[in-house]
């Protein structure tokens, strides 16, 4: 009984070992590792604090123009008092008096010009307290700067939108290789189960003296080099699986699967619709992005002009100041003495030797440029989407081709296996149609994966995005 207990705990704790390990493992089909991807890429997450950043921009400078209250505290102990000199106004006036008055002349030489004496003022200890309020009445340039501010975040979120289009179409470009390995290795692996089977019956015929060594050889060097290209296969998975965990923002030691068929890529590959999808520039994220550049640079251009208009500050100052000879400041029966007013502040601003001139000008070319910019993207667009459904439609084309010289092939190769297994074919013919065969499959697949990612380019030019 007791061992029969032990048995069982050892087969449901191996089911949930299993059921963990199973757990582990994350199944994405396409579309749901682009979603994933939107959430936890690297680029995008920080796409996104760049948008909070932009926000938090905002109010900073929308905080520049509200009430503004700074406090202050100073304590200075003169280590010397500072010495003045005082002009020495008593020996003219005492002199002037004796002799004009009581007529007496002094016994002791005068000198000649003003005389100073030295003067000590203050005291060791002094401490001020005190606090200013001050407020933004009008700025030119605070309130452009607002404006520019705002439209910033605008051109932030349009880099965020780019950016998840881009990491969308990173995603497909990663996913697409992790399929069509996958596919590539059930074939080879089927290819190698098969020659396998040859190899055994190829064997038992050598061994009753119907066939040759050679034929025996000639399939284990088919067999070696196709377990040699499944290894392959399994590297590249290993890589092509590593960097689409990357791009999603899964890590290293986690385990994914791509639940995509090769058969439900190609049904998703629409070709009349993406070659007859009229494109419009105002809807790219590109042209989207460049327009908000321009708002930038118009605001830009008012904010060197508002250079020109004056700023108006208020403000109000208290003040509370203590002098002693000895440090105490806390004795109750010492006195603060206080001061406070109340001001405003006009700055005009009235010659800058040209500097705000050439300023307003630079911004006036910058537009220029961007104005320029427009013309130009405008056309560089159409004509990178015109391309783009150019390489798609060859790629189709090429697909197609490569589709029927893979069925033809694989064909070929069957019928040459039949003949070899009935003594009709050599093992040179059977090495040779293994050889186009092999070819063949492999320029399927990489025609495939050539018209995907064309597809993914195609789709990423007429995405449309409103914002």
């Amino acid at each position: 009984m007791i061992k029969r207990i032990l048995i069982v705990g050892f087969i449901l704790l191996h089911l949930v070992n299993l059921q963990s390990i199973a757990q582990e493992i994350k199944s994405f089909s396409l579309k749901e590792a682009q979603q994933y991807a939107l959430e936890n890429n690297y680029d995008i997450k920080n796409a996104g604090i760049d948008v909070k950043i932009a926000e938090k921009r905002v109010k900073e400078n929308l905080a520049l123009g509200l009430p503004q209250i700074n406090a202050k505290a100073n304590y200075n102990y003169y280590i010397d008092i500072p010495t003045t000199l005082m002009p020495d106004f008593l020996t003219p006036a005492i002199m002037g008096v004796n002799d004009n008055i009581y007529g007496l002349e002094p016994i002791v030489d005068v000198p000649e010009g003003t005389q100073y004496f030295e003067a000590q003022f203050g005291t060791k200890h002094n401490a001020t307290l005190g606090a200013e309020l001050s407020q933004l009445i009008f700025s030119g340039q605070y309130i452009v700067g607002v404006m520019a501010s705002k439209a910033y975040v605008g051109l932030i979120e349009g880099s965020l939108q780019k950016s998840e289009i881009e990491i969308k179409d990173a995603i497909a470009r990663s996913y697409y290789p992790v399929i069509i390995l996958q596919e590539n290795k059930k074939v080879f692996d089927s290819t190698l189960a098969s020659l396998n089977k040859m190899l055994y019956e190829t064997e038992e015929y050598y061994k009753s003296g119907f066939l040759e060594d050679t034929d025996v050889d000639q399939l284990k060097l088919l067999i070696s080099d196709m377990e040699t290209t499944i290894t392959n296969i399994d590297n590249q998975l290993e890589i092509a699986n590593n960097m689409l965990k990357y791009q999603m923002g899964i890590k290293a030691d986690e385990e994914i699967e791509a639940t995509e068929s090769l058969n439900d890529l190609l049904a998703e590959v629409n070709r009349n619709y993406l070659l007859n999808t009229t494109f419009n520039y105002n809807d790219h994220i590109d042209y989207k992005m460049l327009k908000d550049q321009e708002k930038m640079a118009v605001l830009q251009l008012k904010l060197k002009k508002s250079e020109y208009y004056p700023t108006l500050m208020g403000y109000y100052a208290y003040q509370e100041d203590a002098m002693r000879d000895k440090f105490n400041f806390t004795a109750s029966d010492q006195n603060w003495y206080t001061s406070q007013f109340l001001g405003v502040q006009l700055d005009i601003p009235i010659f800058s030797s040209g500097n705000r001139k050439y300023k307003v000008q630079q911004a006036k070319l910058e537009l220029q440029k961007i104005n320029i910019m427009d013309d130009q993207l405008k056309q560089g667009l159409s004509l990178k989407v015109r391309t783009a459904k150019a390489n798609f439609n060859n790629a189709y084309l090429i697909y197609m081709n490569k589709n029927m010289s893979r069925d033809n092939a694989e064909k070929i190769y069957q019928k040459t296996e039949i003949k070899y297994s009935e003594g009709l074919s050599s093992s040179l013919e059977l090495s040779q149609t293994y050889n186009q065969f092999l070819t063949a499959q492999i320029d399927y697949l990489t025609s495939i994966l050539d018209l995907l990612n064309k597809k993914s380019e195609v789709e990423k030019e007429l995405t449309k995005v409103n914002y």
